[in-house]
């Protein structure tokens, strides 16, 4: 199992207790102390799956899970609660994220919902650890694709997502779309799977 996991929880017992759980079913997981760190994290390692606790100081689980929804929309989000906040949680819901969880953690139902969450959800590996890879199967130049079309094709075949790929050509994540509109149009595709499938 190479799905990866940020928990964001400030109880240290519990936080320790939870990582060393999810890494024993082979998740690699990593960790942060508050909202502000698990923010950071967020934006370095691009985990498959946030869990965060919903009553922290500073940032909260509701204010985590904005600003992250923000950052990617379509990220992964599960709420950690006690039983007093279960309407607090309840009322994330409406921020999309994926579920929540009864404190104290039962181990079972954690690993239920976490199954639940990933199940349509590939792993990715953290930015740090991925190497570009540049001899796709692709006649990109033959289809008349400019070098910028090219990078920014090559990286999507390969799964990279628009943010990914601004950060690693340094360009902004417009211009990325912009390209893969161009791409896709000389490409003869519609959508962004259809370039994955292309190069395998």
């Amino acid at each position: 199992m190479d799905h990866s996991i940020l928990l964001i929880d400030d109880e240290e017992i519990l936080r320790k207790t939870l990582s060393d759980d999810l890494e024993e079913e082979g998740f690699h997981v990593t960790t942060a102390v508050n909202g502000e760190e698990g923010l950071e994290q967020f934006k370095t390692q691009h985990p498959d799956l946030v869990i965060v606790d919903l009553i922290m100081e500073g940032m909260n689980g509701i204010q985590v899970s904005q600003e992250i929804k923000k950052l990617q929309p379509n990220a992964p989000v599960m709420i950690l609660t006690g039983h007093g906040t279960l309407e607090s949680a309840i009322d994330a819901l409406q921020l999309k994220v994926q579920d929540y969880i009864l404190k104290p953690v039962k181990r079972d139902e954690l690993l239920s919902k976490i199954t639940s969450c990933l199940e349509n959800t590939p792993p990715r590996r953290t930015l740090k650890n991925r190497k570009p890879a540049y001899s796709q199967n692709l006649q990109l130049e033959k289809v008349g694709l400019t070098k910028r079309q090219r990078e920014v094709a090559n990286l999507a075949s390969q799964g990279y997502n628009d943010e990914e790929i601004a950060q690693i050509l340094k360009i902004s994540v417009f211009t990325v779309k912009f390209h893969l509109k161009k791409a896709f149009k000389k490409l003869n595709i519609h959508k962004r799977v259809e370039l994955i499938l292309s190069s395998n």
